[in-house]
């Protein structure tokens, strides 16, 4: 018996779900942007990565361009951004909220959607059930 047309498509195509997307790409752009713009804020590097978690020579590849080379976000965020940073460098532990804030924007606008369609290699473009959540086929 020969297989299913659905099972097929599990064959010939990889899912990625959302969640992978904003590990993968997402955050790392996300904490590129803040950290770059703290930076240019006047806030030294070692308080920036104090605050993100992440090491000193991780803003230093950021500045370099050796780590989240992609900008897969663009400046479709620099104002939001700019408002973050403008929060953090007043209160430095809002961090963490400011970065699930900016993850929802992208979501909202759709971006994800967007970074979903760029980073996947389909043979045919699946519906993104952020934008149709009755999709049976998601990111």
């Amino acid at each position: 018996m020969g297989k299913s047309t659905t099972y097929q498509k599990f064959e010939t195509e990889k899912f990625i779900f959302p969640q992978e997307l904003e590990v993968w790409y997402l955050l790392p752009a996300i904490r590129k942007k803040l950290a770059l713009a703290l930076v240019k804020e006047g806030m030294a590097q070692k308080d920036i990565a104090k605050i993100m978690n992440i090491s000193a020579a991780t803003i230093s590849h950021y500045k370099k361009d050796k780590r989240a080379k992609k900008d897969i976000i663009g400046n479709s965020l620099d104002l939001d951004i700019k408002k973050s940073v403008k929060k953090i460098v007043q209160d430095p532990t809002i961090i963490f909220s400011e970065i699930m804030n900016l993850t929802k924007i992208v979501k909202k606008n759709g971006l994800l959607c967007d970074i979903y369609q760029k980073q996947k290699d389909l043979v045919e473009k699946l519906p993104c059930c952020n934008c149709n959540p009755e999709s049976k086929f998601c990111h």
